[in-house]
């Protein structure tokens, strides 16, 4: 009939060149549950455990086998199947022998790369390769997400360490993500692998592409004040920005004028000598106002009218944007100051 081995300890006991110290055979089943075999021996072909020609199924469940020996070193030998109480994550086989120590419910853990989500398994594929996305570490019950920042193409990973990161320029925040990472939106940039997020380009700066590793600078005649844009502005009439990676632009001084086309916008033009220019904010050469007749002005940048000098008697200025006064011509004369020109010698006297 059917035999139950319940809550006991098995320490030091022999068998001979054959069967076991719990031999079975042309019975129903066994039953074995919170027993301990302990140094325990056997010899020749004998085995601690040998069940022979049962006609049901037997079980194990809580029991342990250590430091038991044989003559070939089967600690268990059976032709009729056992039904092992193991845990979730592990194996057993059914039949055939069992070698050196072992315990139940841990018996044979599924190999890191696999899972056993079900009991009752009986060969160390388990429940199969661990599915992408996932890793599997040895004992595996339910395969492990990726972490956010990280991917798995194919089955069979075996560690957190197996897990892809993400790439710079890519994030994934979802864990246990099969495909790769996505590329930071245009605007946006990831400078370090395994990003959960992208992170928006600063004021400043700029993250043109899909995929951005490093945000650029805006150019000089360039400017950005927003977070998180995908490119810069440039500086307005009237305005200039000779540095790069700024917010915003600046007011173009009296003295000279910023226009708005590529190259200007860099920087600012001064006023050339002979003319001034006493607003700010001015974006044409227009701006800048000539000195008149009679006068002159030797630098440039000039940001008033004051700058524009009367000519000393002796020296005129013709016409207008003068850098400076010119003297009278042998034959020719001028007493006053302010002149736009000289006066001919009169008759019977030289000049």
């Amino acid at each position: 009939g059917a035999v139950a081995i319940i809550g006991s300890t098995v320490t030091g006991c022999s068998a001979g060149m054959d069967g076991g110290v719990v031999f079975m055979t042309e019975s129903e089943s066994l039953s074995i549950a919170g027993i301990d075999f302990i140094n325990s021996r056997a010899g020749g072909s004998g085995s601690v455990l040998y069940l022979d020609e049962l006609r049901q199924r037997s079980s194990i469940s809580d029991a342990s086998f250590t430091g038991n020996t044989a003559g070939d070193d089967k600690t268990i030998q059976t032709d009729s199947p056992i039904d092992w109480d193991c845990r979730l994550g592990s194996w057993m086989p059914t039949e055939g022998a069992f070698k050196g120590d072992f315990s139940v419910p841990e018996c044979n853990l599924c190999p890191a790369g696999y899972f056993g989500n079900r009991s009752g398994l009986t060969n160390s594929s388990c429940d199969g390769a661990c599915k992408r996305g996932h890793f599997c570490p040895k004992g595996t019950a339910e395969p492990l997400p990726c972490a956010p920042g990280f991917y798995m193409p194919v089955i069979g990973a075996a560690s957190a360490e197996s897990c892809l990161p993400c790439s710079p320029g890519t994030s994934q925040s979802t864990a246990g993500t099969d495909r790769p990472c996505d590329e930071c939106p245009p605007g946006t940039f990831a400078d370090q692998l395994n990003a959960t997020s992208c992170t928006d380009c600063p004021a400043g700066r700029f993250c043109p592409n899909a995929g951005t590793i490093q945000p650029l600078d805006c150019a000089a005649g360039e400017y950005q004040n927003l977070t998180g844009q995908a490119a810069c502005m440039q500086c307005p009439a009237g305005e200039f920005q000779p540095e790069r990676g700024q917010t915003s632009c600046d007011l173009c001084a009296a003295g000279g004028y910023c226009d708005d086309t590529e190259d200007c916008g860099g920087g600012f033009t001064l006023c050339p000598a002979g003319s001034y220019n006493e607003k700010t904010g001015s974006s044409s050469p227009d701006a800048c106002q000539q000195c008149p007749p009679g006068t002159f002005s030797p630098s440039s940048g000039a940001n008033s009218s004051g700058t524009c000098k009367s000519c000393r008697s002796g020296t005129f200025a013709a016409g207008s944007r003068n850098a400076e006064c010119e003297p009278c011509k042998a034959g020719s004369y001028q007493n006053a100051i302010g002149a736009a020109g000289c006066v001919r010698c009169g008759l019977g006297s030289f000049c």
